[in-house]
């Protein structure tokens, strides 16, 4: 015998729906979005700008000089005053030098601001892969209520089928015919609530990815250590800033004083007219008393910028901490919300099944069996909302802990 047509559909017909319109791409991954939503993120230039920075702070590194060097020349007569032929001609080049430890200083400081480009490109990935998360997860919920609404329908025309049947065969009254094309009507109205719905999630999903369609979204697996660890990728951004930070104030305060400059030149002259030019080679070290109070506005910016990278870090870690057990509490309640919409499914599908019979046998009016068919059509979209939910939660926790799709 075949199922009546009020009974309610198999859960692997609702998975296949569930799963159905992914097409070619359900082969592409979270990690295939994640990176194809990267290529398009707007900040990636920041991550340009601080690699810029670093190869700027090298290559000062790399100079043989502390700065420019120059060149001068110096003529002297006195062709406007005695005029006895007095000429003089000086000439040199002044080198700055380093002082000791000086260019590594400037090394440490560029290596460390090459860390905290590499670490936001991580960070930046993390971003996106939580919005990608959200986005797709989204979609899945969408997804399995447009499904849902989709089975609703087919089992209201399926009914409304079998009670024109019926009324036809003058078992039930025309009313109950009315009252199922009702029935009907309003979950096709569901259904087009929830196709738009789908369609707006998708076109999020799309844009923000650049992506051809949505791929299925598939339960993360999570961690069995929900401890946050120092590897999580903005508390390595938030350390590398740290660093860089007491790099500059190192380099602030070797930069204490100018540079000594090294003169080599040399000088001819003659005294009178008539007289040959003597010539001389000379060099000349200038060394500055490097007082402390020039420094003082420079190195004291640079301690204000570590310490506020030094505060920073520990501000983030405390709200990543606050995030990861938040995000633990929900999945913990989702998988409790799941096992309770489990069990109210089976007992809707068990008073749905009673109710039909009771209806077959005329011990029941189409009310019932209605009011039984849309309480098992609610628990049957309740537990796949919890399935999705927990998957969401799941993903959600993985965020959380700096898990980035692969």
């Amino acid at each position: 015998m075949s199922p009546s047509p009020a009974s309610p559909l198999p859960r692997w017909i609702i998975v296949l729906v569930l799963t159905a319109g992914t097409g070619g791409a359900a082969a592409a991954s979270l990690g295939d979005a994640v990176t194809a939503a990267y290529e398009r993120h707007p900040e990636r230039a920041l991550v340009d700008a601080r690699r810029g920075l670093a190869a700027a702070l090298e290559n000062r590194a790399d100079q043989p000089f502390a700065a420019d060097p120059a060149f001068n020349l110096r003529y002297d007569t006195d062709a406007v005053g005695a005029d006895n032929g007095f000429r003089e001609w000086e000439g040199g080049v002044t080198v700055p030098l380093w002082w000791p430890g000086q260019r590594a200083v400037q090394s440490r400081e560029a290596r460390r601001t090459r860390d905290t480009a590499t670490a936001l490109v991580t960070v930046q990935r993390l971003e996106v892969a939580g919005e990608v998360r959200e986005r797709l997860w989204t979609v899945a919920l969408a997804r399995g209520a447009h499904a849902e609404a989709g089975l609703a329908v087919d089992s209201a025309r399926r009914l409304e089928k079998d009670v024109a049947r019926r009324v036809a065969a003058g078992e039930l009254a025309r009313r109950d015919l009315l009252l199922a094309r009702q029935e009907t009507a309003a979950r096709e109205d569901d259904l087009e609530q929830a196709a738009n719905h789908l369609e707006q999630a998708r076109g999020r999903f799309l844009r923000y990815t650049g992506m051809d369609e949505v791929p299925a979204a598939r339960a993360e697996p999570v961690p069995r250590d929900r401890e946050l660890a120092d590897t999580h990728p903005r508390l390595v951004l938030a350390a590398a800033a740290v660093e860089r930070a007491r790099a500059g104030r190192r380099r602030v305060a070797a930069e204490g004083r100018a540079p000594a400059d090294l003169w080599l030149g040399g000088m001819k002259s003659r005294d009178a007219r008539g007289q040959d030019f003597d010539s001389s080679i000379a060099v000349e070290i200038t060394v500055p008393f490097g007082i402390s109070a020039h420094n003082a506005p420079a190195l004291a910016a640079a301690e204000s910028e570590l310490t506020h990278a030094a505060a920073r870090h520990g501000q983030i870690r405390r709200t990543l901490r606050d995030g990861l057990e938040q995000a633990s509490l929900e999945l913990e309640r989702a998988r409790i919300a799941l096992g309770r919409a489990r069990q109210r499914q089976q007992l809707a599908a068990e008073t749905l099944d009673l109710s039909r019979r009771a209806f077959e046998l005329g011990e029941t009016d189409l009310v019932r069996l209605l009011q039984a068919r849309d309480a098992a059509v609610a628990a049957d979209g309740q537990l796949e909302a919890r399935r999705l939910e927990a998957g969401q939660a799941a993903a959600r926790l993985n965020q959380a802990l700096g898990v980035i799709p692969r």
